[in-house]
């Protein structure tokens, strides 16, 4: 008898400086931001990790994440990475890392979260220009 494919949902979505896996699976997540500033553009961000959980799901999946430009219409980087849950109240953290990321200005980009290639998820990440006035 086959098994009932049951498509989970996307949780949540946080961006983190670091995200380390401690003993007995618990995850710590590093420097949580939604924005990133810079005193010019073009702007390199060294690392951040995307940090994706999912939940009420069975089955086999694809999970693909894309950062995506202000206007959506370039993707700057992909990964891509297979999700399979074997209950419904199993949850599964996917986490993706971005090395030297350069953004060309400033404005609202898009981690776009796509399961089995249709879009499940869009969050944003706002680049913005700071000056050098003290920031809190």
């Amino acid at each position: 008898m086959a098994s009932t494919k049951i498509k989970p949902r996307l949780s949540f979505t946080l961006l983190c400086d670091d995200v380390r896996q401690e003993m007995g699976g618990k995850f710590s997540l590093m420097g949580l931001f939604e924005s990133i500033s810079s005193h010019s553009f073009p702007a390199l961000h060294h690392r951040f990790a995307i940090m994706n959980e999912w939940t009420g799901g069975k089955g086999d999946f694809t999970v693909r994440i894309r950062l995506l430009t202000p206007d959506q219409a370039q993707v700057l980087s992909e990964s891509e990475t297979k999700l399979s849950l074997f209950s419904e109240t199993q949850r599964h953290r996917d986490i993706s890392i971005r090395y030297n990321t350069t953004f060309k200005v400033p404005g609202t980009y898009w981690i776009e979260t796509l399961l089995d290639n249709e879009r499940i998820g869009l969050a944003p990440l706002v680049l913005q220009t700071i000056n050098d006035q003290l920031v809190h």
